[in-house]
């Protein structure tokens, strides 16, 4: 098990509140931050250096899509998690194409991102460390 720090990125407060709330309860997980838009979170990326981004796909001043290119662009990218209610095969395919390496429905958010989450912190469900075990 590693720890992985995340960078949240959503333009309404409550959706941050709510995801951090979650996330803190996860012993191998840090909340490195929070942006609001892909400005900032590009910005972030620069400073903080996390290791997954957890990118909204709209926002104002720079959406998910165009920031995750940029950051994509930068030297060492995190994963980056591109969420969305918009959830169908065409912003799924534009999530992916911009480099995002998933995507997930805001509707289901934690039960679809914390399996992802925990792959790379390598954690089973139940927070079990799967490198020792192997």
């Amino acid at each position: 098990m590693r720890q992985i720090s995340v960078l949240l990125v959503d333009d309404h407060a409550g959706f941050i509140s709510a995801a951090m709330r979650h996330l803190r309860r996860l012993p191998w997980l840090t909340v490195a931050g929070t942006a609001s838009n892909g400005v900032e979170a590009i910005a972030q990326c620069e400073v903080l250096r996390p290791d997954v981004v957890l990118m909204d796909l709209a926002m104002p001043e720079m959406g998910g899509l165009q920031a995750t290119r940029l950051i994509k662009a930068q030297d060492n990218p995190p994963y980056i998690v591109i969420a969305s209610h918009f959830d169908d095969g065409e912003h799924r395919e534009h999530a992916l194409r911009a480099g995002a390496d998933a995507f997930v429905s805001k509707l289901a958010y934690i039960h679809e991102v914390l399996p992802l989450l925990e792959a790379l912190a390598g954690v089973d469900g139940a927070g079990n460390d799967t490198e020792a075990s192997a």
